[in-house]
């Protein structure tokens, strides 16, 4: 995928929408990674409320 796509700082998100169509195990991946660190940011945001 990497010889595919050539350079990373280009259009990365477009790459990541065509592998999760074509590769399910990949965009549960993408989807599980989202929600951690979705949740990883709530968590950072409510710690830096109570200092």
């Amino acid at each position: 995928m990497g010889e595919l796509h050539r350079d990373w700082r280009n259009d990365i998100e477009g790459l990541g929408n065509l592998l999760a169509e074509f590769i399910p195990d990949y965009k549960n991946l993408m989807t599980s990674y989202a929600a951690i660190s979705n949740a990883g940011s709530a968590n950072r945001e409510r710690l830096m409320t109570r200092v």
